[in-house]
């Protein structure tokens, strides 16, 4: 018969200890994850979008880039009223563009950014404007609110003030602008396609904020 191997009682010690070490380790990961997870989808009606500024489309940009985060995270399903147990409200109450950098003929440009006129027909003329945005950013400033359709607890409610985009070029580089020469209608619509895109990356910015928020909230109480 096989004796049993004794005991060693240095390995149960070293057992416990290395326990010890790695538990504070996990419950320090754990603890510092903002996101609480739920065996069951939170329900969740999203109103529409109220937006008080003049930027037209911005509200529809928003939700749709907060359902698009929505969409790729399993925990949450969007509902309508009657099914949700939370609700969210949003609403839109600044948006503006800022002018971050302008130039001057008098700084060696040969085409100003807006694309008006060129520096030589500027000299010649005398009266046209020398000087022209060439650098820009776009914010705006987002209220939200959470609630909990069933006690109508508010979950969370913050503002969130003056999201703004990097400076982007009003026309774009030199080289555009060399080519675009005075064709007008060619720098407004670079310009307009830039601030297309700046106003879909502050949605997606604005929705990465709310859906942070969404996910730090506790998981609902089970109904019974």
């Amino acid at each position: 018969m096989r004796a049993s191997r004794p005991f060693n009682c240095v390995q149960f010690p070293l057992f416990v200890l290395a326990l010890i070490l790695l538990a504070p380790a996990c419950v320090y990961r754990f603890a510092n994850s903002e996101r609480y997870l739920s065996p069951q989808p939170r329900t969740l009606f999203i109103s529409s979008v109220i937006d008080t500024t003049s930027r037209a489309g911005q509200s529809a940009r928003l939700m749709a880039a907060l359902k698009r985060l929505l969409a790729q995270d399993r925990s949450f399903i969007i509902t309508d009223l009657k099914t949700a147990r939370w609700g969210l409200e949003l609403q839109i109450t600044a948006a503006s563009r800022a002018i971050t950098r302008v130039e001057k003929c008098d700084q060696g440009n040969e085409v100003l950014a807006s694309g008006s006129a060129n520096c030589a027909q500027i000299r010649a003329n005398g009266k046209l404007p020398d000087i022209s945005a060439e650098e820009e950013i776009a914010q705006i400033t987002v209220q939200a609110r959470a609630i909990d359709l069933e006690t109508g607890a508010v979950l969370f409610q913050s503002n969130l003030p003056n999201l703004t985009t990097g400076p982007y070029p009003v026309v774009g580089d030199g080289s555009v602008r060399a080519s675009l020469s005075n064709k007008q209608s060619l720098h407004t619509l670079r310009y307009l396609e830039n601030s297309e895109n700046a106003s879909e990356a502050l949605a997606q910015i604005a929705a990465q904020r709310i859906y942070e928020q969404l996910i730090g909230i506790p998981p609902p109480a089970p109904s019974y």
